[in-house]
């Protein structure tokens, strides 16, 4: 939305504000009047166009965050239906308990160890 000659303008409008008390000053009041009053227009055009741009940023921001609000309100409420059909399913039977190994009986050794 910035043009180039927007930019331009705005600072060769800055610029000639700037300039316009030094000339008026070296003697040359009419050319300092209007430099100052082109200066001030074109300045004033770059502002508007940066509020423009900023309100419009601001409106895009704020339908950004309303959407993304919306959102995660719809992922909270997807986790929330997902836990209560976790709850309410029938809890499955386990898996039969498998016998424990047969131990050998050539190897075995305790070992009592008591650190004071």
């Amino acid at each position: 939305m910035f043009e180039l000659e927007t930019i331009l303008a705005f600072g060769v409008g800055a610029g000639l504000m700037s300039l316009a008390p030094m000339v008026r000053r070296l003697g040359n009041q009419q050319l300092g009047d209007s430099m100052n009053h082109a200066g001030r227009s074109m300045a004033k055009g770059g502002i508007k166009l940066g509020v423009t741009v900023a309100s419009a940023a601001g409106g895009a921001a704020r339908t950004v965050a309303r959407h993304a609000a919306e959102a995660a309100e719809t992922f909270g409420d997807l986790v929330a239906e997902a836990r209560t059909e976790v709850d309410a399913a029938p809890a499955e039977p386990s898996a039969p308990a498998k016998k424990p190994a047969r131990r050998s009986r050539k190897a075995t050794t305790i070992t009592d160890v008591t650190i004071e």
